[in-house]
Order: C-alpha cells, then structure tokens, then sequence
C-alpha cells in the first residue's frame, strides 16, 4: 500500500478508502458494492483463498462445495448480484424432492398427496400439518411471531403428535439443548422460503443452483473487484482494528503492520469481530454481542457409487440414527459428477465442545455409512468412492424468541466500524443470498455516512 501522504493526495472528495475484513460472500459482496461507488477498497482475507465457507474444494477428481447451497425463488440478492456480473444464464432450475425417513421407512413428502399417505402420525395430524404449510406461506409480517418460542407455536399449529414427529427432532439436532427457546419467526422463515419455491402448494419444488457451483459467483466477484482496481489481500490475517477517540483509524495485521483507512468494514462471525476489536467497544454493546450464542458444524461429504434415494433433502427421525437429514446434492446438480456418482452432504449442527468436533474422519465416515445402510439397506462401504469432513466453529446462530431485539446494526458504536455477520440474517437462516443482501446494507449505510460526513463538512 502506498505511504498515508501519497494516498491522502491521491483521494477524491467523497472517496473514502475502506478496508473489508474478510473474503467470504459477505465481504466479497460488500467490496464489489463499495467499489461501484467509487471508493478505494482494500480486502483483507487470513485464507489462501477467498470464498469462506462458500467456497468448493477437490473431492478426488472432482470439484465440489464444501458445504451444500440450493436456490429458492425469493433469493433476489443472489439474482440482482448475478445480472450485475453477466452470470444470468449460469442459473439452473431443478424439480426436486423431499423424502422422510421415520422409524425405519422411507416416506415421500413432497407434495399434499404424500402428506395424505404418511401413515406415521394421524389423518387429523397430516391434514393439520398441510394447513400450517399453507397459512405459513402466507404470512408477510414475520416480526409479530419473534416473541413466540417456536415450540408452543407449532404444537398449536401441527398439534402435539405432528410436532414430535416431525419438527420436534429436527429442531433437537439442529439447536442441541437451545432447541426450547427458538424463534418462532426462524421456523417460520424456515417453511415460508422452500414453499414460495412452489408455483402453488400442489405444484413440485424447484430449487436452483448455479453451474460452476459457488466458486463461478465467487471467482466472478474476484476478477471484477480485480477489474475495478480493488485490493485483494489473500493469507493476511488482521490481528486488531485500531481504535481512537471513539473513531477507527484503521488495522494491524497479524505480521504487526499498520494500514490506515477511514472506513473498516468487519465481514466476519460475531466472536472473531469481538477479538478484533477487543476494549474499543463500549462495555454495554460487548456484552450484548457476546450475549448471542452460536452453534458449529461437522459437514461429511461422501461420494458414492449409488443414489440413496429419488430425494434431493431427505429429513430424519429414527432413534438409531444420530443426525436429521442429508442432502443429495447431485439430485439438484446431476452434472456436479461427469461419472453419474452421487455427492451426499450429512451436517452435524453441535456445541463447539461437542466431541465429534475432535472425532477422527474415518470414524465419522464409517458411522455415517452404517446409518445410510438403514435407509438404503445393502449399501456399505464398498459403495463409497471418495469422503471429506469439514467443520466450522459459527455456523449457525443460535436465535430466542425475541431475537430481533439481540440482532446488531451494521453501524457499529465506533465511528467508521461497520459490521456484517449471521445474526444479521435473522429470522433468515443462513444463505449466500441473504449475505449478499446484508452486504448491499452495509453499503447503504455507508453511503448515508458518507454524505453526512460532506454535508458537515
């Protein structure tokens, strides 16, 4: 970077230049709409490689998303930002299906048709659990559910036996012990965005993906930020913002450099945002941010010689089986493998103390394969090709009722600190396009600031 003087002389009124900390969707997003607003934006990312947990990796010969991402027809974030970057065409719709493994069966349960045939729970509970897929479909006004714990909600709507069987275990491996308290607004939002992918509730589901997977969005988002004479600073880790009289003045970099700027924009989990900034941030605002709890992921991918089903999400509820759904990736993407093999993603949603953070790969693989084996029976390990585990430490918020009043603006308490991260995303889960939209925010708010800064002089 060149010396404060020369980039001081350099600037334009009206231009500020700006540090993103972070590579993932939210900060990649957040430059780009920094950049076409004319600002001098510098991206720093501690990784080799940008993306974040957006980005693919090598499965034997194959490239694939670390962890799996669909499309729902409300994503208008992910489409404005495609349009921007030529990327249009590269969308692909998909019908898919959604199956129900209960108490050792396989059911479908994708359409009202196989709800009537789910012989589980009773006709009163299936009719029931149709209506609630219907009235939450229509609701608009998610802010008048945030107080409501999700539990007593849904037994009102689904009746207690539909609720045990169904959306009680996933909200159970999902949340762990946090599971009581939950939003009622996250589940709904939950229902409301799979079922606006249905033309009407007696149409199919479709789903969308992108060809290239998210490397073709991310990779896109590089080369034009490149293109717009952004600085991408890949394997640079920020140790600490640097704070003074209540306004940032720019960062230190774990080499122990200093980098000034008059803006700095944290794209980063909540905790991580917390050590960066360490005593800058007023006592009362820190403990409201630690206050927010978050939840880890432990992400097996296998590759495999056979389909487990005709389901692109399959959910769970079977005692003997530890986790509550796998996504069969390529029932959306069939060309994600040349070869016709299936690519199978099974998340664990836990504590970041849980054990299984620290469970050896082969271990988690072998006991995945043993439940697929109940739902597929005969498969075993002669049908896997190839298997990765990933884990993330802040992949899931964990959100109360009344979470609204927890969710952190992007505008921070120290002037010219800005923020982007999950909680954010609220009563969303998250998204790529959801991120995309905070980012696009978190600009909007910038500019606000930086007009304000002109008209004062």
């Amino acid at each position: 970077m060149p010396p404060l003087s020369e980039r001081e002389e350099s600037k334009e009124p009206g231009v500020s230049r700006i540090a993103v900390i972070g590579g993932g969707p939210a900060g990649l997003g957040l430059a780009h709409e920094l950049v076409g607003a004319g600002h001098q934006v510098t991206l720093f990312e501690a990784a080799a490689e940008l993306g974040g947990l957006a980005r693919s990796f090598e499965l034997g010969p194959i490239r694939i998303e670390r962890y799996y991402h669909f499309l729902c027809a409300d994503d208008h974030g992910y489409f404005r930002k495609l349009a921007e970057l030529g990327l249009g065409e590269r969308l692909r719709w998909q019908p898919t299906r959604m199956g129900f493994f209960y108490h050792g069966r396989l059911y479908p349960f994708s359409s009202p048709l196989d709800l009537l045939r789910f012989s589980g729970i009773s006709l009163a509970s299936r009719l029931r659990y149709g209506a609630a897929v219907l009235y939450c479909s229509r609701i608009r006004d998610w802010r008048r559910l945030d107080g409501r714990a999700a539990e007593p909600w849904l037994i009102r709507l689904l009746g207690r036996e539909g609720y045990v069987a169904t959306w009680l275990p996933l909200l159970q491996v999902k949340f762990n012990q946090h599971h009581p308290e939950i939003s009622a607004a996250w589940v709904w939002h939950r229902i409301f965005r799979v079922a606006r992918s249905r033309k009407t509730p007696f149409h199919g589901e479709r789903l969308g993906h992108l060809v290239g997977g998210s490397d073709t969005l991310i990779d896109a988002l590089e080369a034009d930020l490149q293109r717009r004479g952004a600085e991408l600073r890949r394997s640079r880790p920020v140790a600490r913002l640097r704070v003074e009289n209540g306004a940032v003045r720019g960062l230190t970099l774990a080499d122990g450099s200093a980098q000034d700027f008059d803006r700095v924009a944290v794209a980063a989990p909540l905790p991580q945002f917390l050590r960066l900034a360490g005593d800058a941030l007023p006592r009362a605002y820190r403990q409201g941010l630690e206050a927010i709890e978050f939840l880890g992921v432990v992400c097996v991918v296998l590759r495999l010689r056979t389909s487990i089903s005709e389901n692109y999400w399959l959910n769970v509820n079977d005692p003997a089986i530890a986790w509550n759904g796998c996504i069969e990736y390529t029932r959306l993407n069939p060309e994600a493998t040349p070869d016709g093999s299936t690519i199978l993603y099974i998340p664990f949603y836990l504590p970041r103390d849980h054990p299984r953070f620290a469970q050896p790969h082969d271990e988690l693989i072998e006991e995945c394969l043993a439940d697929l084996g109940r739902i597929r029976p005969g498969l075993d390990r002669s049908a896997l090709i190839d298997a990765a585990v990933s884990r993330d430490p802040y992949a899931q918020v964990v959100c109360p009722a009344g979470f609204a009043d927890q969710v952190p603006h992007h505008r921070t308490p120290v002037a010219g600190l800005y923020l982007v991260e999950s909680s954010q995303l609220y009563p969303s889960d998250r998204t790529i396009s959801g991120t995309l939209d905070l980012a696009a925010a978190t600009a909007r708010v910038i500019a606000e600031d930086e007009a304000s800064a002109l008209r004062q002089g």
